[in-house]
């Protein structure tokens, strides 16, 4: 395996170099007639040499060179038109949502060059996570007894969020039911995926995922952890995971492990439909290309929730979703219960949020 290819192990924009992550509005530059055809064929030839699907590469890169042949692309000045118009053809052969060419005003770092992350770029990971509190956005205790709990990203290592995960598990240890939102996550490292999953069941590993990779044509397995930091919630106690259009890539892999094993309800909209990890590969020093090198393979289904995303169990509007889980949480805590006190409880509290608009 190439060392370019082995830096892709990852599933979402999470590992793009900084220069590449800086802005949605980088300063553009002109390209001429060289850089064009030395950005196509590179962007090719990464493709050829890693995309997950062999088949789709060769189809991709016949396209490209039939718009080539018809110049298509010979009055593109605009370097970030270019990677645009590019990934858009490509998806349209693909229909790879993570499949994208991108353009940096800034030179691009030679990952190829190096084995792995400099400690340079891992205490800029490291220092980012700490500003976004390692992607753990919102922890509370809502109407009766419900815990709710915003992850806005899985992109960390599961060494880094020990603490954070710890403290937010505990703080939720006593309540009756859970709500994970992920309508606002793109994504992250299946690594963080299976740990903060790992909460949610019992001491024993339970088999989440595995990715399959076509470098070194090898597949790794995922599975929760024996042991966790702070307080695990445990597999008895209903959680529901809420969803969005945006949620994509290694946040529907959580939503779809906790599905397939029937751990969670999803509430919300079907997600973006991403499941093949991979990563960013240097092309020249303005343009780069996002490549899904594996594909996941759920071991309950065998397949994955590429292109058609995954679908909620309770179909809402994503901007109803969280009022939606709270009365579905609500009302099943309440048939559940004997106890008359707490039966009061709870439906003063599904009329506190039968209330809200």
């Amino acid at each position: 395996m190439s060392r370019r290819v082995s830096l892709a192990a990852v599933w979402l924009a999470v590992a793009v170099p900084p220069v590449l992550a800086q802005g949605s509005n980088p300063a553009d530059m002109t390209v001429d007639a060289a850089t064009r055809r030395q950005v196509i064929d590179g962007v090719l030839a990464r493709l050829t040499e890693a995309y997950v699907f062999p088949d789709t590469a060769v189809a991709m890169e016949r396209a490209i060179r039939d718009r080539v042949r018809r110049g298509e692309y010979e009055r593109i000045t605009s370097a970030q038109a270019l990677a645009d118009s590019l990934t858009a053809h490509l998806q349209a052969v693909s229909q790879d949502r993570h499949l994208r060419v991108r353009y940096s005003d800034e030179p691009l770092p030679r990952l190829d060059a190096q084995p792995g992350r400099t400690p340079e770029m891992e205490a800029r990971a490291r220092a980012f996570g700490r500003q976004v509190n390692f992607g753990f956005e919102r922890v509370e205790r809502l109407p009766g007894n419900v815990g709710y709990l915003e992850v806005r990203s899985f992109g960390f290592e599961p060494a880094w969020i020990e603490d954070v995960a710890a403290a937010a598990f505990t703080f939720l240890a006593n309540t009756d039911a859970l709500i994970i939102d992920v309508r606002r996550n793109g994504g992250g490292t299946p690594g963080m995926v299976a740990f903060v999953s790992s909460y949610l069941f019992g001491a024993d590993s339970v088999h989440l995922n595995s990715l399959y990779w076509r470098p070194g044509n090898r597949t790794e397995h995922f599975y929760t952890r024996t042991r966790v930091p702070g307080v695990r919630y445990g597999p008895d106690r209903p959680v529901y995971v809420l969803t969005s259009r945006r949620t994509f890539s290694g946040a529907e892999e959580f939503a779809y492990n906790l599905q397939t094993r029937q751990r969670a309800v999803i509430v919300g909209d079907t997600t973006g439909g991403g499941a093949h990890p991979g990563g960013m590969q240097r092309v020249t020093d303005h343009f780069g290309v996002w490549v899904p090198t594996g594909r996941a393979i759920n071991p309950i289904t065998k397949t994955n929730w590429e292109r058609v995303g995954v679908r909620p169990d309770l179909a809402v509007p994503s901007d109803q979703a969280l009022r939606a889980a709270q009365l579905a949480a609500l009302r099943g805590l309440r048939g559940r219960t004997t106890d008359p006190e707490r039966r009061r409880q709870l439906d003063e509290a599904i009329a506190e949020v039968e209330g809200q608009r």
